[in-house]
């Protein structure tokens, strides 16, 4: 009987990798037309990670750890923009960034 109960009895202890990490996503669109931009480089910091943004202006950075983190969205023609994002172990954060095209 003790051997059957064991497993359940530590089955509550561990945490999915979901309930310990976060997840920064959202889009990128255009300030005059809020239409999506695709092919922007999203940079995080801390961690040096970078993602191109697709033809629906999305990006995401899934499984991160939870620490205060900055946003660099860049592309050619258009205002750099940068957004801090702290967040909260299990959230899922979302940023969306409106690119002002250069005059």
């Amino acid at each position: 009987m003790l051997a059957l109960s064991l497993p359940f009895l530590f089955s509550g202890c561990a945490k999915k990798i979901e309930d310990v990490t976060v997840t920064i996503y959202g889009t990128v669109v255009d300030a005059n037309t809020q239409t999506p931009i695709d092919g922007v480089l999203i940079t995080l910091t801390p961690g040096a990670k970078n993602k191109y943004t697709g033809g629906d202006g999305y990006y995401e950075f899934p499984d991160l750890v939870q620490q205060q983190y900055t946003l660099t969205a860049q592309k050619t023609g258009y205002h750099t923009d940068r957004k801090n994002v702290s967040s909260f172990p299990g959230e899922m954060v979302e940023i969306t960034f409106t690119l002002t095209p250069l005059e």
